[in-house]
């Protein structure tokens, strides 16, 4: 079935966009152009769009904010979902006068549950501060930094699994790892629970605030990037060991390897997605000849 008749008739909670340009749906700012996107305005008619696609073997992929994948260059034949409509609530439960659970949809960035938080003096999330995420992308790779991750906070998470049922997962069934969420194959995150406690709101807003200067100090925010490529390898620092091998500075066309962190590679103006695989390339042949380590990507290369 053609994808126009397909997703054409999908009603008013449904909204469906062709041929957009990747460069709009990740903070890399690279890649070509996507051939459908689909935004539900309800976790129904997410439902139902979902049962579509898998009914018709329709590809699809929900996309967050992008912060943490490279999108293909060309027409990439496959819908996009995004729940930046449909999965936005926050509530707040309390367990006694000192602590309570934050309850965040799937679609909700991180900023705002952070902007949240610093009104109502809610303690615990700070180390999410400068993460250009939403909750679900945040929950299905373990988002993190060395102040801490969302495994550390995580209390539990609704999704969809795989047979489009809802299920209620506590955070102590799932094995999340090193950028690792642990959830199961095709699961798709609706809601988050998050363990926080109370604080003055000042205090909160001041912590958010020294984060997001040291991130601005250390960190190359000036140009379009998926923040860190590589995972650092045990105990070691991927991006010193790249420092190390003399790769500060490397380009090829417009994707760069950044002189402030050498573990972020950057777009400085047209890269395309081959400029940014090929650095990726050179980067993991050096360092593996230089001290014998095999650098993982962090970044997701979607297909």
């Amino acid at each position: 079935m053609e994808w126009t008749r397909l997703l054409g008739d999908l009603g008013e909670d449904v909204e469906v966009q062709w041929n957009v340009p990747a460069s709009r749906l990740s903070t890399f700012r690279v890649g070509g152009s996507v051939q459908c996107v689909v935004q539900p305005k309800t976790e129904a008619s997410l439902k139902a769009v979902l049962q579509r696609l898998r009914g018709e073997g329709v590809p699809w992929t929900i996309l967050g904010r992008g912060s943490n994948v490279l999108l293909p260059d060309g027409l990439w034949h496959r819908v996009v979902i995004l729940l930046d409509r449909c999965c936005t609530q926050l509530r707040w439960k309390p367990w006694d006068h000192r602590s309570g659970t934050m309850t965040a949809g799937a679609g909700i960035r991180l900023a705002q549950l952070l902007k949240l938080s610093m009104r109502h003096g809610w303690t615990g999330l700070e180390f999410l501060a400068g993460i250009p995420a939403s909750v679900g992308g945040a929950v299905m790779m373990n988002a993190g930094t060395r102040k801490g991750s969302i495994a550390d906070v995580l209390q539990r998470v609704r999704i969809l699994d795989k047979d489009l049922q809802e299920q209620m997962l506590p955070r102590t069934a799932l094995p999340m790892g090193y950028r690792c969420g642990g959830l199961p194959q095709d699961a798709v995150v609706l809601e988050a629970d998050f363990r926080v406690t109370e604080a003055m709101p000042h205090r909160v807003a001041r912590k958010i605030a020294r984060i997001l200067r040291e991130r601005r100090q250390n960190q190359p925010l000036r140009w379009p990037s998926a923040g860190c490529v590589f995972k650092n390898p045990g105990s070691q620092s991927a991006g010193a060991l790249i420092d190390r091998a003399g790769f500060k500075g490397f380009r090829i066309g417009d994707a760069e390897v950044s002189p402030v962190h050498a573990n972020w590679i950057v777009n400085r103006g047209q890269a395309t997605r081959d400029d940014v695989l090929h650095v990726i390339e050179a980067v993991r042949q050096g360092v593996r000849e230089r001290f014998g380590v095999d650098l993982e990507l962090e970044v997701q290369v979607l297909e």
